[in-house]
């Protein structure tokens, strides 16, 4: 129901927008596919019965893969109207932004929290719907269409570093569930085992692993974008001057 909803929304926005093009529908659509194979796959099932592993999948897909892809779904004119909205603003500048996702990441992976998460449905769904939209803020201040409405606009180079800063709250987290000797959560602790041989600790691990590889390669693909980008606009001045000075001596 949420993804129709979002659909239409989408829709609505983009009524009257005379920058609204194809892609940014397709986008758009790919953010909720993004969200649909995380929520409504077997993914969702095994996360919530089995496996923290797949949790931690589920997590990354809501989180860092579904929000840029509906980010890239909107045009400047229609980020502009989001950018209206009360406190919009403010809560996607870069700072605010880091802080916002900073907290998310740790404070849902906390012991008690997690745990009651996979108690409580309701309480699991405010923990998804907190995880998209810390990944809207989060990615807001870094994409061309979204960040030209932001206070603070930052500098490519400020932006690889924005990016660099966002993967220290996963790496913390990352880093505990794949040290840690005990597992973390009691409820996988005391879940059915899939594979036999596969204890606790183990998938405790690999949640961790894929956190801080698969986290990592979401906001390393922004920041390539990002570079690339910036590296063409310096090599597109540099050779506009060239052609200036040849111009000037013929």
């Amino acid at each position: 129901m949420g993804l129709v909803v979002l659909f239409f929304g989408h829709a609505w926005l983009a009524r009257g927008v005379a920058d609204a093009e194809r892609k940014h529908a397709v986008y758009f659509l790919a953010g909720l596919a993004a969200m649909w194979v995380a929520l409504e796959t077997p993914i969702d099932t095994i996360s919530d019965q089995y496996l923290d592993s797949v949790h931690m999948l589920q997590h990354l897909l809501l989180g860092f893969v579904a929000p840029p892809l509906l980010l890239l779904g909107l045009s400047p004119a229609m980020a502009g109207r989001l950018a209206q909205v009360p406190a919009a603003r403010a809560l996607t500048e870069p700072l605010s932004a880091q802080v916002i996702a900073a907290v998310v990441m740790v404070a849902w992976h906390l012991p008690p929290l997690y745990d009651a998460t996979l108690r409580n449905e309701e309480l699991h769904i405010v923990e998804h719907l907190t995880f998209i939209g810390a990944g809207v803020v989060l990615y807001w201040p870094v994409l061309q269409a979204t960040s030209e409405h932001a206070r603070w606009r930052m500098s490519p180079g400020a932006k690889l570093v924005y990016l660099l800063l966002a993967t220290l709250p996963q790496d913390g987290v990352a880093l505990a569930l794949i040290f840690s000797r005990v597992p973390f959560y009691e409820y996988y602790a005391h879940a059915p085992r899939l594979i036999e041989g596969f204890s606790a600790l183990i998938d405790q691990t690999i949640a961790g692993a894929v956190l801080m590889i698969l986290g990592k390669v979401t906001l390393g693909i922004a920041a390539v974008v990002v570079f690339f980008r910036w590296f063409g606009v310096e090599h597109s001045a540099d050779r506009g001057i060239e052609s200036a000075m040849r111009v000037r001596r013929s």
